[in-house]
C-alpha cells in the first residue's frame, strides 16, 4: 500500500464535498490518513480492510468513532447490504490492483453510491475520462453509468514509498441510465477487435443502422461517443 502525504486527502475531500453527517463508505483504509481527513470533515465514516494486521491498529486509533469491518470488498457482499439503508459516497484511496473490479461492483450493482472519488492510476483516469478518439470500453462503461471527471493529478514523488507510475484523483457522480447492459453488450462487440472498422465488428445487421445515424461504418468504437453507443439500440 503507499500512503500519500498529508496533501493528497486535501484534495480528496474537497473533490468528495463532503456533508457534515453524511456517510461515506471507504475501501482501504490502511494506517488511517484518509480515514482521519474524513472524519475531520464531518463524515460517518464505514471502512473495510482486508489485511488483518491493520485491524488493531485502526481499532486503536479511531475506536468506536467509525465503523470498521475486516473482509474483501469484493468478495464479502453481504457486509455491504447495510450500505442499502441509506444514501452514501465512497471515497477511497483503492489498492491499484483492484480498481476495475471495485468501479464495476459500485457502478453496476446495488447498493451505488452518489458519488465516487477515487485515487487511481494516471493512465486508468485517462482512460475512463477519455474523449473520442481515444475511447475504451472501460470509458464507455464508466460514462454509461456517471459523469466521470479527473480532478488531479498526484505525481509519483508524493508518495511513500514512491511508486513507478504517477496517480490522479478522479470523481464519477452517478447517473441513472437506462438499457445500460444492452448499450454495454453492443460497445462490447464494437471494442472486440480495437483495430477493425465497426462494420466488421458488429456485423452486417448494423451497417443501415450506422448510416441511419450518419456514422460512417468505417468508424472504429474508440472514434463513437456514449451518446452515438446509446443511438445504436
Amino acid at each position: 500500500m503507499f500512503t500519500p502525504n498529508e496533501r493528497n486527502p486535501k484534495k480528496i475531500i474537497k473533490a468528495a464535498e463532503i456533508k457534515k453527517g453524511e456517510t461515506v463508505f471507504e475501501i482501504g483504509p490502511g494506517t488511517g490518513t484518509l480515514t482521519q481527513a474524513l472524519m475531520d470533515a464531518g463524515a460517518r465514516v464505514i471502512a473495510i480492510e482486508v489485511d488483518k494486521d491493520l485491524i488493531e491498529p485502526l481499532k486503536n486509533k479511531f475506536g468506536d468513532k467509525i465503523t470498521l469491518i475486516h473482509g474483501d470488498v469484493l468478495s464479502d457482499l453481504s457486509v455491504l447490504s447495510d450500505l442499502s439503508d441509506f444514501s452514501f459516497k465512497l471515497v477511497s484511496n483503492i489498492p491499484y490492483n483492484i480498481t476495475s473490479a471495485v468501479l464495476e461492483r459500485f457502478l453496476t450493482i446495488s447498493p451505488r453510491p452518489s458519488r465516487m472519488v477515487l485515487m487511481v492510476q494516471k493512465e486508468v483516469a485517462d482512460r475512463i475520462t477519455a474523449k473520442p478518439p481515444n475511447m475504451s470500453l472501460l470509458s464507455v462503461v464508466c460514462q454509461i453509468y456517471a459523469r466521470c471527471e479527473r480532478i488531479a493529478i498526484v505525481k509519483a514523488g508524493a508518495f511513500r514509498p514512491i511508486p513507478k507510475v504517477d496517480s490522479a484523483i478522479i470523481r464519477l457522480d452517478f447517473v441513472h441510465p437506462q438499457n445500460p447492459e444492452k448499450v454495454i453488450a453492443i460497445a462490447k462487440k464494437g471494442f472486440s477487435s480495437k483495430r477493425k472498422q465497426l462494420k466488421s465488428n458488429l456485423g452486417p445487421n448494423f451497417v443501415a443502422k450506422l448510416e441511419q445515424l450518419g456514422l460512417n461504418p468505417k468508424i472504429r468504437a474508440q472514434e463513437l461517443t456514449v451518446g452515438d453507443w446509446k443511438r445504436l439500440l
